[in-house]
Parts: structure tokens; C-alpha cells; sequence
């Protein structure tokens, strides 16, 4: 398990374009269960933009009662921190984020290099784009769904710059 982020690479690679892949030092890294592997994909897709508690906790567990959504959440960032170390993820009481010195993704790749447009830059991006986001990833709660469905059409829309 990584603990410091001293190395100038990321340690950990997320691929969120088609099936959901997290690769560390030593290979792939499993998750426990698909909500921990959402609320890494939806940090990741925000990154570096803080969230807040009460917006993970809806997200993942709108259906459950408040005080049982906060602590599922508070359990799941304390996998998300015994799994990919520390300094993955920063806290600063309300607001979450992911920490892209840790842990580098597809996504956010994707979106820079169709930015760029140059056509080496459309071609990386081509390349990349190996399906809908998070395609595996299935959260039986209407925010997820609502979010992702957005993200898709969202990143979808970007795939005429490729053509």
C-alpha cells in the first residue's frame, strides 16, 4: 500500500473510460464492492474540486437515512485510505477530494488532450476512449444514476472531435 506521494508519477492509474481499472504499484488493485469503486470514479471525474460529505453521502446512499449515509461514507474514505494510502485523498472537514499526485485518470486525460486538438492529441484521446465511463459500475441509487448518465453524455459529446 503506497503512503507517500514522493515520486513524481502518479502511484496509482484509474481507467474509468469502458470497464473500471485501478492499477498500482504491484499490479491491479481490487475494490471490496462497486460503491467504493463509484465514489472513487466520482472523485476522480471531479477532481481537483473538493466535494462535499453531504453530496458523496446522497450520491451513494441517498436512499438510507442521514445519519446511516454519513457513516457509510465515513467507512468507505477510510477503505479508499487503508487501500491506496493516505495521501490519495484529502479531507478538509466537509470537503473530499482526490489527489491527482496520487492517483492519475483516464478521464481527466481524455478531456485534456480533446482540448488540445492538435491531432496527435485527438489520436491519444481515440486511443483512450475504450467505452461509456464506468460502464461496470452499477449503484442502485437514482443520484448515481442521474450523475453518470450525465458524465456519459457529456464525455459522448466529445467523441465528434475524434471523427
Amino acid at each position: 500500500m503506497a503512503t507517500t506521494t514522493s515520486a513524481a508519477c502518479p502511484i496509482f492509474s484509474l481507467s474509468l473510460l469502458g470497464r473500471f481499472v485501478l492499477t498500482g504499484p504491484d499490479g491491479a488493485v481490487s475494490l471490496p464492492n462497486k460503491k467504493l469503486a463509484g465514489l472513487l470514479a466520482f472523485l476522480a471525474c471531479m477532481a481537483p474540486d473538493p466535494q462535499s460529505r453531504e453530496k458523496l453521502s446522497t450520491l451513494l446512499w441517498g436512499s438510507y437515512l442521514d445519519a446511516q449515509a454519513k457513516q457509510n461514507l465515513r467507512q468507505a474514505l477510510f477503505k479508499l485510505r487503508q487501500i491506496l494510502g493516505q495521501d490519495a485523498l484529502r479531507s478538509d472537514g466537509e470537503l473530499v477530494s482526490l489527489n491527482a499526485m496520487v492517483i492519475a485518470c483516464d478521464v481527466s486525460q481524455f478531456e485534456e488532450l480533446v482540448q488540445d486538438g492538435s491531432r496527435d492529441a485527438l489520436s491519444a484521446a481515440a486511443d483512450l476512449y475504450r467505452g461509456r465511463l464506468a460502464d461496470d459500475i452499477s449503484v442502485g441509487e437514482e443520484c448515481w444514476s442521474e450523475w453518470v448518465a450525465g458524465e456519459r453524455e457529456r464525455l459522448s459529446s466529445w467523441l465528434w472531435a475524434l471523427w
